[in-house]
């Protein structure tokens, strides 16, 4: 499995402070190792088909779905309150 980071997952990364965006990857280095992590603490979101989300801090969480391929494409990242909007 491939992990992929959109532009956008990038973009959104990028606003986020050096210390969020070091938790992230620690998160994303989890999430290759072991999707099925407890740390990870995935949930499938209600609504949207085929899309989870991970968190990576208390308050913040990064959203992903599976290509058709298999790989793993993380596409969103923020705030908890925001990322699902």
């Amino acid at each position: 499995m491939r992990i992929v980071q959109t532009a956008e997952f990038e973009h959104s990364l990028q606003k986020l402070s050096a210390g969020i965006q070091r938790l992230c990857a620690a998160q994303i280095e989890y999430l290759r190792r072991d999707r099925h992590d407890p740390r990870l603490h995935i949930k499938k979101l209600h609504g949207l088909e085929g899309v989870y989300s991970f968190r990576v801090t208390r308050s913040y969480r990064a959203l992903f779905y599976f290509d058709r391929e298999g790989d793993l494409i993380l596409f969103d990242i923020d705030d908890r309150k925001d990322v699902y909007r």
